[in-house]
């Protein structure tokens, strides 16, 4: 039986993850035909975007109410650049005349936020994207599936990650034949957004060949998703260097290590910034987007200890076992640690968070 990571009441090893959908009638996506179920083992609390709960049965793709989803059509790409660093640019795949028009710069790295489950809207990526701005010159885009994360139904929307994901890689190469180079391409994402990142990184590497710089899975989701399916997840190899920072694992975030680098802040689970009563983890699943944007500052390093492995982060004893490095960042740092290499830090409570080097 497939390992299944949690939600905290993760009884969802008799659920059997949903496979990801296929294109259909000249690129049209139609959802699979619901699947009912009457155990109450299927129903889980799980946060959206807004830290909001919901209780949704993970065995059910009942998607009656729910408008198609067309990723290529329905997935919105707005630039952020210095020179319009808080109103983006929307860009249509191919598209030249207007990415002509816009601010996009080939020659700068291009950085993508993706968000997760029920996110979404203009705005989305705009706080990162000026994160990254203050820091480095860059093309920041905003990647927006809101039209096929707005759901109620969280399988849905997970069903989605991969035909989304598949659009964002179209994109980039959209870019790449435009002058952007591969090598210069970074792509987060949060939650569900992180196995969309993963994705877009597979789509550039079976078309082209070729591996996109960086992937950076930020809580990458854990429900629904099996540490031995590697082709329906975030993965070590969907980019040159994959890096994995877990702040809820085993409940909402994916516990186990799936990049090159995977750092554990604060051991990886209940977040000390997070209020006592975050029983869901919610808290502690969304602060990591904080950390992630508070890196860029050079002057506030997250210097991380490299563990033995993921026990010593489970037993909340890492023995060190190789040279330190710092997580997240700017620039992004090469594959330089071992595939699964396992990473532990603390971090102050208050901004900056960042306690420097270790």
């Amino acid at each position: 039986m497939k390992l299944i990571c949690a939600t905290f009441v993760l009884l969802v090893a008799a659920a059997a993850s949903s496979p990801i959908l296929e294109p259909e009638n000249g690129g049209r996506y139609f959802e699979s035909d619901p699947v009912s179920s009457d155990n109450k083992e299927d129903w889980q609390l799980v946060p959206d975007v807004d830290g909001k709960m919901h209780l949704v049965n993970i065995a059910s793709v009942n998607s009656d109410a729910e408008p198609l989803f067309d990723p290529v059509a329905d997935t919105h790409f707005r630039l952020f650049t210095r020179l319009n660093p808080n109103s983006g640019q929307l860009i249509v795949v191919n598209n030249n005349a207007q990415l002509a028009a816009s601010n996009f710069n080939p020659a700068l790295p291009t950085r993508f936020m993706i968000h997760g489950w029920n996110g979404g809207g203009a705005n989305s990526g705009a706080s990162m994207a000026r994160a990254w701005l203050d820091q480095i010159n860059c093309n920041a885009f905003g990647v927006d599936w809101g039209a096929g994360a707005r759901t109620p139904n969280y399988v849905l929307a997970r069903n989605r990650v991969g035909i989304t994901g598949h659009a964002v890689g179209a994109y980039i190469e959209f870019l790449h034949r435009n002058g952007l180079s591969f090598s210069n391409v970074v792509v987060a994402g949060h939650s569900l957004g992180a196995h969309v990142a993963a994705f877009a990184g597979k789509r550039v590497r079976q078309a082209t060949g070729s591996l996109i710089h960086a992937v950076v899975g930020l809580d990458p989701a854990g429900p629904l998703f099996s540490l031995d399916d590697p082709a329906n997840r975030i993965d070590h190899t969907d980019a040159t260097y994959v890096e994995s920072i877990v702040t809820d694992g085993g409940r909402l975030g994916f516990e186990h290590p799936v990049g090159h680098a995977n750092f554990y802040p604060n051991w990886g689970t209940t977040q000390p910034m997070c209020p006592p009563n975050d029983f869901t983890g919610q808290c502690s699943h969304s602060i990591v987007s904080t950390f992630f944007g508070a890196s860029f500052n050079s002057s506030h390093i997250f210097g991380a200890t490299r563990c033995r492995d993921l026990n010593d982060i489970r037993n909340r004893n890492c023995v060190q076992s190789g040279p330190s490095r710092r997580m997240g960042g700017e620039p992004v740092m090469d594959g330089v640690s071992p595939v699964g290499s396992v990473f532990f830090l603390a971090t102050y409570v208050d901004p900056p968070f960042a306690q420097g080097p270790r």
